[in-house]
């Protein structure tokens, strides 16, 4: 996912930050570990993901990173990008989907290898201070980010890219490029495609079509309209009149999501790097 921009990360500035906020609350009277709840809305995998965004403490990440260099740096590298056989944490759904160690922690509880101690004997906060650690290394990622820099990502072939938007990527599902498609390689810069088809916003080829919600409460109809935010509390939407309509998540009310871009966030779980640079390759020649 992420990994897919052939972005060079400054991992040192990061690490140099992070010493510097440790230091920094040394010098303080000792906090006590904030209580923080893993929301169960879409994150950043869906448009409500503001709703639910992971929100990275700096003394828990700095914690974290000793934790993933003590047990998790030989297999999945100095930047949690992959290595000796261990996967790109960056574009897991394990960590995307995560909230404060919601997804991380039973994911190791099941007794995932490390490099020291046994998984599933990791305390809950030792959980928490590595995703919070995981999430800063996506944070990392993100175009918004201080040490993003984008590069050269044309590296693929557009003819192979070409073979997996029609057949294994089953992007000839929802996009044509003789239709919704067409002129796109000459509407974005290479890094910007790239972007937008791993993680698509209205306008990219659809139409720009909204998240859509359908809400049943207990007693009453229905209620469909565009989704405007949902956490573990609250859901709200706009209906066809435009009249914004919100619930409490109450025992008996009924949430159904459409998400238009649902297809590309399961394509993270299959697309290889090389599939991402050849498909950006392909999608360069429609112009």
């Amino acid at each position: 996912m992420l990994s897919k921009l052939s972005t060079k990360y400054a991992l040192s500035a990061v690490f140099i930050a992070g010493t510097a906020a440790g230091i920094y609350a040394q010098a303080q009277a000792p906090a006590a570990r904030p209580q923080r709840k893993a929301p169960t809305g879409q994150g950043l995998l869906g448009q409500a993901g503001a709703a639910d965004k992971h929100i990275v403490d700096a003394d828990a990440a700095e914690r974290g990173k000793k934790v993933y260099i003590q047990e998790c740096i030989t297999c999945h590298g100095p930047t949690a990008r992959g290595g000796q056989g261990g996967s790109d944490l960056v574009r897991s759904l394990v960590v995307l989907k995560d909230r404060y160690g919601s997804e991380i922690g039973p994911f190791l509880k099941k007794g995932h290898q490390t490099q020291g101690s046994p998984a599933a004997q990791f305390s809950k906060e030792k959980i928490e201070d590595l995703a919070d650690f995981l999430h800063l290394k996506v944070g990392d990622t993100l175009r918004t980010s201080p040490l993003f820099r984008a590069q050269n990502v044309l590296i693929g072939d557009a003819k192979a890219g070409e073979a997996y938007f029609k057949g294994d990527g089953k992007c000839t599902q929802c996009h044509s490029p003789e239709g919704n498609l067409k002129g796109i390689g000459a509407k974005f810069e290479p890094v910007d495609l790239q972007q937008r088809f791993l993680f698509p916003k209205p306008g990219f080829g659809r139409g720009g079509k909204p998240t859509m919600v359908t809400v049943t409460p207990p007693t009453g109809p229905a209620v469909t309209g565009t989704l405007v935010q949902i956490d573990d509390f609250n859901v709200s939407l706009r209906d066809a009149d435009g009249e914004y309509r919100a619930w409490s998540r109450i025992n008996g009310l009924k949430v159904k999501i459409d998400d238009p871009y649902a297809a590309h966030a399961q394509l993270l779980d299959r697309i290889t790097d090389k599939n991402i640079h050849d498909v950006t390759a392909y999608l360069e020649t429609l112009k």
